[in-house]
């Protein structure tokens, strides 16, 4: 049975639509109570592949966790993948006429006084402190609340997204009898749940790999302070095997899951697949390399694109659902990369893999965000 405080949430990643219910206290995630997952055909350089496709699968998976509720549906949290999303920082400030307590109006003006983008194709859905500073002081990730200041200012992060993604899900939130749709960036709803506060003191480097799209996300404090994204992930490498090999798709996906980087495999050694198709392993695995290559370069090149200047004594830090069962690969990108990569998940058993971190940080940061603080624009 579902409560009207419970929180309903859709992520959308570019292999799968995925509705969850969970249960939240005092804006505080506690569990998953339901949900729906099913694939669909994704998107590709920042558009849908089949949008139809998009609003039917969206409707089917929140059809079925919602079952028979009958109660006021307050609001639908959607996730926006990086394709669909910009990054812009500033700096804003304020000066008051004496000094004064800080409270969240001061800090919520802050935000609002630096969103003026005018845009056309794009509306901001989200904005975050990657610090602040207190009457010219020194920039710090502390939360200025409470302290007495005559000046603020704020290293703002606005994130904004393509106004042609709202219209698929508005319009299925409609149907369905939901009051708003809240928007949440994936990149952000990732650093926010997956990494602690202290852990994100220093600028750090986020690659998450899909099945047809990837991102490298830059950020520092509470904030995503660069992003790229590319139409490039599992799909692609599997791809390859399918045109070298000259195997079906369905089967080169099923070979890259039993090959692994990181053996020594014979010339002669065959791996039958599922349509009796006899592999060369050694071969397989040769593609899937060269594969890899081209997305270690994509990365390299967006990381500079992103001027990403972080420390090499850090790790590049790897999530996403590509590499769940793709033995050998994070150590192949390390190689690649010349620098320590750490694979990251989400926090909470069952759901500790980084396939799930796209859709548990989305209804984690859809606790924190659930309520009174839900509007147009969210500032976390």
């Amino acid at each position: 049975m579902l409560f009207t405080n419970d929180i309903v949430a859709l992520d959308v990643s570019s292999k799968c639509i995925t509705a969850m219910v969970g249960v939240e206290k005092s804006n505080k995630f506690l569990s998953v109570k339901c949900e729906e997952r099913q694939t669909y055909f994704g998107y590709s350089e920042g558009e849908w592949i089949d949008s139809e496709n998009v609003k039917n699968v969206s409707e089917t998976v929140l059809k079925r966790v919602l079952g028979s509720f009958k109660g006021k549906r307050k609001i639908l949290h959607v996730s926006v993948p990086a394709e669909f999303l910009a990054v812009t920082t500033k700096k804003v400030e304020v000066e008051y006429e004496r000094s004064k307590r800080i409270i969240d109006y001061d800090v919520d003006y802050l935000f609002q006084k630096g969103d003026d983008f005018k845009e056309a194709d794009y509306r901001t859905i989200s904005a975050t402190a990657i610090a602040y500073s207190i009457d010219d002081g020194s920039w710090t990730f502390e939360d200025p609340r409470n302290f007495f200041a005559q000046k603020l200012a704020v290293n703002a992060s606005y994130i904004l997204c393509e106004k042609k993604y709202f219209s698929v899900f508005n319009d299925i939130a409609s149907r369905l009898g939901f009051k708003s749709v809240q928007y949440h960036p994936t990149p952000l709803c990732e650093i926010l749940s997956i990494f602690e506060k202290e852990e994100r003191f220093n600028q750090q480097l986020l690659v998450d790999v899909g099945y047809l799209s990837s991102s490298v996300v830059v950020f520092k404090g509470d904030g995503v302070e660069a992003l790229k994204s590319f139409s490039y992930g599992w799909a692609h490498i599997a791809a390859n095997l399918y045109e070298m090999l000259e195997i079906p798709f369905e089967d080169a996906e099923e070979l890259l899951k039993q090959i692994d980087l990181n053996l020594y495999y014979e010339e002669n050694e065959l791996y039958t697949t599922a349509s009796g198709y006899d592999v060369p392993i050694a071969e397989a695995v040769e593609i899937a390399r060269t594969s890899l290559n081209v997305l270690v370069s994509t990365v390299k090149q967006a990381a500079e694109e992103c001027e990403f200047s972080g420390s090499s004594s850090l790790p590049v830090y790897l999530t996403g659902d590509a590499f769940e069962q793709f033995r050998g690969a994070p150590k192949y990108l390390e190689r690649g990369l010349l620098q320590t990569v750490a694979v990251v998940s989400p926090k909470y058993p069952s759901y500790n893999k980084p396939q799930f971190s796209s859709c548990m940080s989305l209804i984690e940061v859809a606790s924190r965000t659930s309520g009174a603080s839900a509007g147009r624009v969210i500032y976390y």
